[in-house]
């Protein structure tokens, strides 16, 4: 099971506690602020030949893996034009990137979270709450639960192996 049940899961009250939302497409993301380590524009980011990874980015001297992902938060390997920001998140052991639309911070105090419908959860979820946020469905998750649902290695938070990579291609 990805994460804590979603009964174990204490939402973050404070009025001013920050979140950010990463948009793809019609899907929103709610994550924690302080699970952000860095957001960079994607022409920053060098193609990888295999793996998981659908690119790599370098930033302050190690290299992390960057993923786009579909609406339904498949891995995809070819980036839409508008995928042009990187969020770099951190899980502790290391950091990954997820290609974004667009970035949005929000407070608490503009949210009103609420606990994922009973019918919606399921072990291999990631999201573990919904909010409502003008005519959008943004669904809320975290850095460590996202990266669990994408499947990959926990090795593969890390630096690429130089062969990888396409000359320096950027996205």
């Amino acid at each position: 099971m990805i994460g804590k049940r979603p009964d174990e899961i204490r939402l973050e009250t404070s009025s001013s506690y920050r979140y950010v939302v990463l948009s793809m497409g019609q899907l929103g993301l709610l994550i924690p602020q302080h699970q952000v380590n860095a957001l960079e524009p994607s022409f920053d980011v060098q193609r990888s030949k295999g793996g998981d990874a659908t690119v790599w980015i370098s930033v302050t001297g190690a290299s992390s893996p960057v993923y786009c992902l579909s609406e339904n938060l498949q891995i995809i390997h070819e980036v839409p034009k508008d995928r042009n920001i990187c969020v770099l998140l951190d899980i502790g052991d290391g950091l990954f990137g997820i290609l974004s639309d667009q970035v949005v911070m929000l407070t608490q105090a503009e949210l009103d979270i609420r606990p994922l419908p009973a019918c919606m959860q399921g072990p291999d979820t990631p999201i573990r709450g919904l909010v409502l946020y003008g005519e959008k469905v943004l669904c809320v998750t975290t850095a460590d639960d996202l990266h669990a649902c994408l499947g990959v290695k926990p090795e593969a938070v890390g630096k690429p192996d130089p062969a990888q990579l396409l000359n320096g291609e950027a996205v």
